[in-house]
């Protein structure tokens, strides 16, 4: 029998949908970026690229609470997934963030460390730079005005490098066919999140391995903001390093397979 991959964990008077897949002894906990869709929508599609580290790891995918309202911040988000965490009694776990799930996953660590053994920042950023405000805010505004063409395709544009916007482009336009006001409502909400972040004062509080990972093409959040968190965390003791892939663009995550190879040898050093 095929083993069921989404869950829900029910906590605090909220629900959040999770997948889970692997039998590693360690929880690997991804907290996604920005998504028009929930990722929640394409579960099945997680395992291929994350197959590497399925013998050392457990994962967990997590997306944001199920109801949320204008308003709703970042750090927000960080105390909702920690209660979350609590409930499936994960602690001590790896913890990957990308992009907006980075900059939650900077709270988490520097807020509740007894939950975090070693993080991941992928293509994130502390504060946000005057780019994505720009960025995001326009994807914001596509969102709230409910032009569902016009934001999968500024989505694209502006977080895929150009060759492989080109030769997915269009499949990526397919998966986000026919997005519902609801959903563009729910991406708005998270979207205007991300202008208010700051997570400046509490990173000195991280204190577990990190690894920051970022872009030297990105467009969204741009690489000077990585480069400012691997700064801040060394100028406070924080044992860290910084990888810059050259020549991409904020979805590195995506399109290259030693984005992630990279982790897997970060979380297996001693």
């Amino acid at each position: 029998m095929e083993q069921k991959l989404v869950h829900t964990v029910c906590t605090d008077g909220f629900e959040m949908e999770y997948a889970q897949f692997g039998t590693g002894p360690r929880p690997l906990v991804v907290i996604p970026g920005l998504a028009i869709r929930s990722v929640m929508k394409s579960a099945d599609a997680l395992q291929v690229p994350f197959k590497m580290f399925t013998e050392g790891y457990t994962l967990y995918f997590f997306d944001r609470r199920k109801d949320v309202a204008p308003g709703y911040s970042v750090e927000d988000m960080a105390r909702d997934q920690a209660l979350a965490l609590r409930a499936l009694g994960l602690k001590d776990v790896a913890l990957y963030g990308v992009s907006q799930g980075g900059m939650v996953a900077q709270h988490l660590a520097a807020n509740y460390p007894e939950l975090v053994w070693k993080l991941v920042l992928g293509c994130s950023t502390s504060k946000a730079e005057p780019q994505q405000l720009k960025v995001i805010g326009e994807w914001t505004r596509l969102a709230r005005a409910h032009d569902g063409d016009g934001l999968v395709k500024a989505f694209i544009r502006d977080c895929f490098s150009e060759p492989f916007a080109k030769r997915y482009g269009k499949a990526l336009q397919v998966m986000y066919k026919d997005v519902s006001a609801e959903e563009m409502e729910r991406f708005a909400v998270f979207s205007d999140a991300c202008d208010f972040v700051d997570t400046r004062n509490g990173l000195e509080n991280i204190k577990c391995p990190t690894l920051v990972l970022a872009a030297s093409k990105d467009q969204v959040v741009t690489p000077e903001a990585s480069q400012k968190i691997y700064d801040r965390l060394k100028a406070t003791g924080t044992p860290c390093e910084l990888q810059m892939y050259d020549g991409y663009g904020h979805a590195v995550f995506d399109e290259l397979p030693e984005f992630k190879t990279k982790i897997l040898e970060f979380l297996s050093a001693p």
